[in-house]
C-alpha cells in the first residue's frame, strides 16, 4: 500500500482534502424500469447544483440465482415490506440500450457519472460509454475477482465500507490497487437504511483516511441532513446521498433520499459547510482594521508616585498614546506626575 495520501479524480473532479467537498445524487435503481423517468431525475440533478449522478448498471437478472428463497427487507415510511430477491432484481433490470440513454445525456450535461457494477459485462459498459467510476458495494467487497477487473479499467473505485471487517477492507483496497491505477475512495456505509444517529461513528472517517491514505466519502442513509454536515465537519471528501421525486413511496433503500424539490437546497447546505471548514488557521486581514484595539488611560486620578497596575490603569478605545500590547512596560512603574483620571498615559508619565 502506497505511503503518501492519493487523491482521486472523478471525470474532471477532483476529490480530496486540498477540494470542496462532493454531493454525488444517487437514483441507483429508484426508477425501476423507466429510463426517461431516470433522464427526468439527472436533468434535475443537474439543475441543483449537484456534482455526480450516481446509478447502477443492473442489466440483468442473473446476478441473483432463482428458487433460493432470498428475501429483501426493506424498511419504508410505510412499515417493512418483504420481497423475493430475484423477483425485485427482475422488476429493476434495465436494458444497456437504456443505460446507454442516461450516459449520453450526462455527458450532454457535462455531468460525471459513477455506476454500482456486479459482473464483467455492466463494467465493461461502463467503460464503452465513457462513465466516470465504478462503485463496489458492500456484499462484494470480498468478490476479488470482480474488484481486479473493475480495478483494471483504471477508472476511480468506490468502496461501500458497510459491516465489513478491517482486514477485508485492507485485501479488497490492495486487490484495487494492484491491478489499476485510478485510485480509491473509501465510503463509508453506516448500518441499515434508515439508519439512526448513533450508528454512524463518523470518527471512522479520519480513521480509514489515516490508514488507506485515501479519500473518504459517506452513503448518507439517514432521514435529513444533519447527519451530512457533521461528515463534512469529520473530513469527508464526498456525500452520496438518494434522491427521489417521493421518498415516502415503498421501495427498496428509498426512505432516507432527498425529495428532488428540495435538492438544490440540500447541495447548497452541504456546500456551505465545506466553505465554512475553511483554513487549518484563519487569515489575517491586510490592512486590519484596528480602530476599536484598546489604548492605556488613567483609571483614577494617580498621584506623583503611585504605582501603576490593574488598580488605577484602564483601556479604551480608539488605540491613541500607548497601545495595550505595552502593559508589561507599565505595570508596576511608579507615577512621574500626577495623571487625572481618563487621561491618556504616555511613556513619560512613569518610570
Amino acid at each position: 500500500m502506497k505511503n503518501e495520501y492519493q487523491e482521486v479524480t472523478i471525470g474532471n473532479i477532483p476529490v480530496g482534502d486540498r477540494h470542496p467537498v462532493i454531493f454525488m445524487a444517487e437514483i441507483g435503481t429508484f426508477f425501476n424500469q423507466d429510463i426517461d423517468l431516470a433522464l427526468d431525475y439527472l436533468h434535475r440533478i443537474k439543475d441543483s447544483g449537484a456534482d455526480i449522478l450516481k446509478t447502477e448498471i443492473l442489466h440483468t437478472p442473473e446476478i441473483c440465482l432463482k428458487n433460493t428463497g432470498l428475501v429483501c427487507t426493506y424498511n419504508h415510511n410505510s412499515g417493512k415490506t418483504q420481497e423475493d430477491y430475484r423477483a425485485l432484481v427482475e422488476r429493476k433490470v434495465v436494458p444497456l440500450k437504456d443505460y446507454a440513454r442516461l450516459f449520453s445525456s450526462c455527458h450532454q450535461l457535462g455531468l460525471p457519472i459513477v455506476c454500482s457494477v456486479y459482473d464483467k459485462d455492466g463494467i465493461d459498459f461502463v467503460m464503452a460509454q465513457k462513465g466516470h467510476g465504478l462503485k463496489i458495494s458492500r456484499d462484494n467487497i470480498s468478490n476479488l475477482g470482480l474488484i481486479a477487473y473493475a480495478a483494471g479499467t483504471d477508472l476511480p473505485i468506490l468502496f461501500d465500507a458497510g459491516d465489513v471487517h478491517l482486514h477485508e477492507l485492507a485485501l479488497a483496497v490492495q486487490t484495487a490497487r494492484d491491478a489499476g491505477q485510478g485510485g480509491v475512495i473509501i465510503n463509508h456505509h453506516p448500518a441499515a437504511n434508515p439508519a439512526p444517529p448513533e450508528a454512524h461513528d463518523l470518527h471512522s472517517l479520519a480513521t480509514y483516511k489515516r490508514i488507506f491514505k485515501a479519500p473518504v466519502g459517506l452513503a448518507c442513509h439517514y432521514q435529513g441532513n444533519e447527519i451530512m454536515f457533521a461528515a463534512v465537519g469529520a473530513g469527508v471528501n464526498i456525500i452520496e446521498k438518494g434522491v427521489d421525486e417521493d421518498p415516502d413511496r415503498p421501495e427498496q433503500d428509498l426512505v432516507s433520499a432527498t425529495r428532488l424539490a428540495e435538492l438544490a437546497t440540500t447541495v447548497r447546505q452541504v456546500k456551505n459547510c465545506a466553505a465554512a471548514m475553511g483554513q487549518d488557521l484563519p487569515e489575517v486581514s491586510s490592512p486590519r482594521d484596528e480602530s476599536c484595539w484598546k489604548c492605556l488611560i488613567a483609571w483614577t486620578n494617580i498621584q506623583e508616585g503611585d504605582t501603576l497596575g490593574i488598580h488605577n490603569v484602564g483601556f479604551a478605545i480608539p488605540p491613541v498614546g500607548m497601545p495595550a500590547s505595552q502593559w508589561p512596560q507599565v505595570e508596576g512603574t511608579k507615577a512621574l506626575r500626577d495623571i487625572p483620571q481618563y487621561s491618556i498615559l504616555n511613556p513619560e508619565d512613569f518610570r
